[in-house]
């Protein structure tokens, strides 16, 4: 049972908006790190803050609790993240590349053949429109079905490899009860971000009318709004048929099957579109399970754009 110090920490953690800025922009590693309860704007704004005097208590409580090695290692988390949280567990924090990416760029293979990749859009110079490199891609996840940490799991593990593929950092902000919709904007009051985080819903036929007829993932982005000098995506939805992909990734026969319709997905939420070759992971149907060499070259690109700051 917590006591009242605990409790204290808690609220005070809560109450420093600093940590959650420090965990975002420290994705660095491809993180994917732990939810940080943060109170709405509307909530900060109900009476007057002192943000030093609060951090300040924060650190004397810590170090008392905790003493002054322990808080070290505490003010090291929350500037790199916690490891046991991230896009594959025990991975080190690292520094951030030079450049301003939160993780270093992909090397770019050789350019297979031009029908074994394809992108949803292209800026006038025919690169493909990315996401920013220079900001990790927030998302959280509807999960109405009971597939419990199965089913985050299975999300993770897709996560992990587009991230290793694109050079791009994730980071998971945790559940949400945002349904898919084909109406949804770029901006939700429900979170407090510049961008509605890219909705990862498990669904159903009846919820999702587009996955009838044995379509079992729908994906795609968002583009950002504002004028700015280079067109970028900056969120998307991907829809994932629960009751078939349930059942796939809890076999173990089918459980890879279930992973390339989730990489699949997170490819077209970055941009990646279907290539006239049916060979790829991201052919539009009955392609293969894993990565090929046209869909690992569209991964690079993609994760090659340039910083928007």
């Amino acid at each position: 049972m917590p006591t009242g110090g605990d409790d204290e920490l808690a609220r005070l953690a809560r109450e420093v908006p600093a940590v959650a800025e420090l965990l975002d922009e420290h994705a660095g590693a491809g993180a994917v790190v732990p939810v940080v309860e943060i109170p709405s704007s509307a909530d900060r704004q109900r009476g007057p803050r002192t943000p030093l005097l609060v951090g300040l208590l924060l650190v004397v409580l810590l170090a008392l609790k905790l003493g002054w090695p322990q808080l070290v290692t505490f003010a090291d988390y929350l500037v790199n993240g916690d490891p046991t949280f991230r896009v594959g567990v025990g991975v080190s924090p690292v520094a951030t590349p030079e450049g301003g990416r939160m993780r270093p760029a992909v090397p770019l293979p050789d350019p297979p053949d031009l029908d074994s990749y394809a992108f949803i859009d292209e800026v006038d110079s025919g690169e493909p429109v990315t996401f920013d490199p220079c900001r990790a891609i927030h998302y959280v996840i509807h999960g109405p079905y009971d597939l419990g940490d199965t089913g985050r799991d299975a999300i993770t593990d897709a996560v992990t490899e587009v991230s290793a593929a694109t050079g791009l950092a994730f980071v998971f902000d945790g559940y949400t009860d945002e349904k898919p919709s084909p109406s949804r904007t770029l901006r939700t009051p429900q979170y407090d971000r510049q961008w509605a985080p890219v909705l990862i819903s498990w669904s159903d036929p009846k919820e999702t009318p587009r996955l009838e007829g044995g379509i079992v993932g729908l994906g795609g982005p968002r583009e950002s709004d504002r004028p700015t000098t280079r067109r970028s995506w900056v969120t998307g939805a991907i829809e994932l048929d629960a009751p078939t992909l349930g059942r796939w990734i809890n076999d173990p026969q089918r459980r890879g099957d279930a992973h390339g319709v989730i990489v699949h997905e997170l490819g077209h939420v970055l941009g990646a579109d279907h290539p006239q070759a049916d060979d790829q992971l991201m052919s539009a149907s009955n392609g293969p399970g894993t990565l090929q060499d046209g869909d690992r070259y569209a991964f690079a690109k993609l994760g090659s754009g340039p910083c928007l700051r």
